[in-house]
Formats: C-alpha cells, structure tokens, sequence
C-alpha cells in the first residue's frame, strides 16, 4: 500500500497548499491578517464524519466540478464570523461569498496538479447538516475529508473548512498504476483505525470502571510541521511509547487534564496519594491504553511488538507532539497518524495518537490486510483483563501486553 499512502500524503501536501492559499486570498478580502492552523487529509469511517463538520449554527456548502469535484463545507465560530461581518461592513450577509472565496483559493492550488480545471458553484446555505453527511463521497464506508482551520490574526475563534471530494475522480488522480489505490484498500485503513480505537475503549473502561460516552477515530496524513496543530494548547497528561518490530511508531496517550489530579483519581482509590504513585498510576493507565493499539496490530500479522517504558508527559498538547514533529521531520515530509478519542463520562477525555514511522508504511498496510481479511489471532493479546496495583506502579512493561 506504499503507492496508494504516498500518494495520498503528496496530496495532503497540495492540500497544506490549498489551506494557505484560502487563509491569503481572506486576508485580501478582509485586509486583517490570516493563516492556516491546521490541514490535514483525514480517512474516517462514514459514520464519524459528521464530527468534521463544525457544530457551529452558521454553515455554508460549496459545491465544486470539473478535474476534481465534490463540495466544502466552512462552519463559522460565532467570534470570527463577527469579526468579517465587521472588517467587510456587510453583516453576515458576506458569509456565503467568504465560503466562496476560501474554496476558491483551496482548490486552485489542486488545479495545478491535475489536468482540466476544477470550477466552483454557487454557495449554498446548509439547512439541514445530516444531509451533507448523507451526500458526502464515500469510499466503501469510508470518507475522504480535507481539513483546515483558518483564522484571523486579531480574534479568538476559527472557520473549519471541510473540503469532500468525489470518490471516481479523487481515486484517479491517486492512481498508482499496478498498485493503484481502490475504494476497499482504503476501507480497510479505517477499519484498522476503528478496531485500534474500540480497543482502546475496552481496556480503559476494565481499568477506570467508567463505560465509555463515545469513541471516534480516523486516519490522518499530516504534512509533519502540522503534526503538533493535531492538538490545542490545553493542559493533557499522559504517557508517550516507542513501540519496535513489525511496525516502529511513537504513541502519545494523552489525558485531557480539565482538572488537576482528574486522572489519577479514576484509578487510584481515595484522594490522599503519594504524587510518585499518581504519575505511575497515569502512565500505567497510558501502558493499558496503548496496549489496545499495538496489541491488535500484533495479532493482525502474528508477530510481536515491542513497547518501551513509557515516559509520564504533563505539558500543552502542542508541546507533547513537538517531539513527535522533531523526530519524523528528519524522515519524511509528510506523516500518517492512527487517531482516537475516547471520552469517559464529562470529565475524562482520552486521546490516543499513534505515528507510524514514515519507513512502515507497507506494514501498516499488511496490518490492515490482515484485519479486512479476518485474519486475526490471539497468540499475542494478553489474556487477563488488565490490572493496576497501585502498591506497585511501576508502569514497566516492554513485551507489548498488558
């Protein structure tokens, strides 16, 4: 699957260009600086897609043909609509034409990579936003979604601007000859990104006794100077692996840290804890966590994985996968990201980002195989459900089990 992921990651590199190219041509309309904060293009199951799509009230569709079609979906954040309604004098009665203009200027720099051209429609309020989730190309279940956020240099909020492509010609265009990509390859890295992310529930509700309120997951292709964009500047807390053998990666599991000590006192019973434990007790529950990903990728393919001592992380969530963008960029331009959210009741949010390294990509791709294939055995998932002593946290393990 190297053809069918290099080529997606060289099109998620037009992509970046396309996002820096919408934020310009605002900062032309509005005369008040703008940038994009994070593209990426994302593969998710057709039924997480909605979560791409902004959940602000205002959203405009784009529709868009020609070498390339599909449509782009902006959602306004109420702060920066307000913030254009003021610089353009016009209210939000300039909002369709923005979503133009944002279009405009992200498939331009797709143009210049295909051949004919691509012309955008006119602007199309969204009344109802399931309808844009049932319209969206899919790719047997799966969705492709180029994401951004661009935002004004002077005010807090952003625009999403989701662009869906049309499947026929999206695939087209990443033909790869003999190893041309098609829509069931792709189906099957969601699959993988789906079963690593249930996994990753199951184990933390065994290990917190919380049952978890929602899981997505998806798979990204993030040109590597965006990888740290993947998370906000909030405080998280957590542990980030190593893991060696039949895919090398770097996997972060990071804790929403909404309030201090939240995340200890989901597995360590009482509240009056040595703070060494309280560390040991959130790597180790980063251990089990991550077991559910390396785990099932172990399993696919019958092999083992190894897991490095995991390292407590307490910082920004940029700040964590700087190290992440420090350590691939010397590989490769571009980075694919396993990436899961699990959310333990309202106070609790677990995020797991797994990279492999950029040299793995065809065994992922074996990995995925394997899964869509129901090749899968058990020879190296531990069988016990998952424990934490808290006398003995040591948070040690290095075999690639629980």
């Amino acid at each position: 699957m190297r053809v069918a992921l290099d080529s997606l990651a060289a099109f998620g590199r037009t992509g970046d260009r396309g996002g820096g190219r919408a934020a310009d041509s605002l900062e032309a309309l509005t005369g008040v600086p703008a940038y994009c904060d994070l593209t990426r293009v994302t593969l998710v199951d057709a039924d997480g897609l909605s979560a791409f799509l902004g959940d602000a009230a205002t959203r405009i569709a784009v529709p868009f043909d020609g070498a390339l079609s599909g449509r782009a979906v902006v959602s306004y954040e109420r702060s920066f609509a307000a913030r254009v309604a003021d610089a353009l004098g016009t209210g939000d009665g300039a909002l369709p034409e923005v979503a133009n203009i944002l279009t405009s200027g992200f498939v331009d720099a797709w143009a210049e990579q295909v051949d004919g051209t691509i012309d955008v429609d006119p602007p199309e309020t969204v009344a109802d936003p399931a309808a844009v989730v049932d319209d969206a190309a899919v790719a047997d279940g799966a969705a492709f979604v180029f994401e951004s956020r661009v935002a004004l240099a002077d005010v807090d909020g952003a625009c999403q601007f989701a662009v869906l492509p049309d499947v026929d010609p999206f695939l087209a265009y990443l033909d790869g000859g003999a190893d041309a990509p098609s829509a069931e390859r792709f189906a099957a890295y969601a699959q993988l990104t789906a079963e690593s992310a249930a996994a990753v529930a199951d184990h933390l509700a065994v290990m917190t006794g919380l049952d978890p309120d929602g899981v997505e997951s998806h798979l990204g292709f993030v040109p590597v100077q965006r990888v740290p964009a993947l998370l906000d500047d909030d405080a998280y807390e957590g542990a980030v692996f190593e893991t060696e053998g039949a895919v090398d990666a770097v996997v972060a599991v990071l804790f929403d840290e909404r309030e201090p000590g939240v995340v200890a006192d989901a597995v360590l019973p009482g509240d009056d804890y040595d703070p060494a434990i309280a560390e040991s007790a959130v790597a180790e529950l980063g251990n089990v966590a991550a077991s559910g990903v390396v785990d099932g990728w172990a399993n696919a393919v019958d092999t083992t994985i190894d897991v490095s001592t995991p390292s407590h992380v307490r910082d920004d969530g940029r700040a964590v996968l700087d190290t992440v963008a420090a350590a691939y960029g010397r590989q490769a331009d571009a980075v694919t990201v396993v990436d899961a959210t699990v959310a333990l009741g309202a106070d609790l949010t677990c995020r797991v980002c797994a990279f492999p390294s950029p040299r793995d990509v065809d065994a992922l791709g074996e990995v995925a195989d394997a899964l869509a294939d129901g090749e899968t055995t058990d020879s190296h998932a531990g069988s016990d459900q998952p424990d934490f002593p808290p006398e003995d946290a040591s948070g040690d393990r290095g075999d690639g089990r629980e």
